[in-house]
């Protein structure tokens, strides 16, 4: 312990099948997984992905609370491992751990698991019938189809349904504008749209929110949700919100680590276009 706080270390072991298990340990009780600490366990994950190990369980158990700065690294590992055809599963023993992961609706991204060798066997069967080559294989697929379409040339349109329409913008990007409150109501159709999108294959996802001054936990989860697809996919999707009460909810929840938000259209644009540029180096 340094100066009254408790420091995590990070290592990390390989298992069997080319399962690697990253453990996030503390030299007592309350270790955070916060902006001091997240870094080290970012560093690792960076480097694993790097040399192949693209099957991951992160064992939390050491873990007494989390706040934003971790779980945007905890995202980050999954996107990065997702483009490469493997998979990040989380260990998780802390209720208040648990409950802010829940409350930030990333139980709908991570599989969690309340031991490591149920992680482990958890991966273990499912990468059982289908490698991480091919995996791979079928993500860079789909990466041609989508190329394929494109040079078709992209065909611009706005299509509008109870409060919400999209407009193609470029050969890969989709512009998404919500007109109503997000609820519990209007959330079920915004959810539609997106989903849509995705069976499209629009995987680079703008969603505007600048016409809205509230959002509650069901809008919170459909926008987390179309997160998950696109990051499945190869994607990446941005928000554009301009209200400060918005703002403050994506903040409390430790979602502003999770998404991309800007203040206009224009860079969140710019940014798919980088994004975009990446999935296909």
């Amino acid at each position: 312990m340094k100066g009254g706080l408790v420091q995590l270390k990070v290592s990390y072991e390989d298992q069997r099948d080319g399962i690697t298990v990253v453990r996030v340990d503390s030299d007592g009780q309350g270790g955070v997984l916060n902006f001091h600490s997240a870094p080290e366990l970012r560093k690792v994950l960076v480097q694993l992905a790097e040399e192949g190990r693209l099957l991951m369980v992160v064992d939390l158990s050491g873990v007494d609370d989390i706040n934003g700065d971790g779980l945007g690294v905890l995202v980050g590992g999954l996107k990065r491992v997702h483009f490469k055809g493997g998979t990040l599963s989380l260990v998780v023993t802390n209720e208040r751990v648990r409950a802010v992961l829940s409350k930030s609706r990333l139980t709908r991204v991570f599989r969690i698991h309340d031991t490591v060798p149920g992680a482990v066997g958890k991966l273990l069967g499912d990468y059982a019938d289908e490698s991480i080559e091919q995996r791979r294989a079928a993500i860079e697929e789909r990466a041609r189809e989508r190329l394929a379409r494109e040079t078709l040339g992209a065909t611009t349109r706005v299509v509008v349904s109870d409060g919400f329409s999209y407009e193609h913008l470029t050969e890969s990007i989709s512009l998404v504008k919500v007109a109503v409150e997000l609820d519990v109501h209007s959330a079920v159709s915004l959810r539609n749209v997106l989903v849509d999108l995705v069976k499209q294959g629009r995987f680079f996802l703008v969603v505007d929110l600048t016409a809205i001054d509230q959002i509650d936990s069901t809008g919170l989860g459909v926008l987390v949700g179309a997160l998950k697809r696109v990051y499945v996919q190869a994607g990446a999707l941005a928000l554009v919100v301009t209200s400060d009460r918005v703002v403050k909810t994506f903040r409390t929840t430790g979602l502003t680590k999770v998404f991309s938000i800007f203040r206009t259209v224009h860079p969140a644009v710019e940014y798919l276009g980088r994004e975009d540029l990446r999935a296909h180096a």
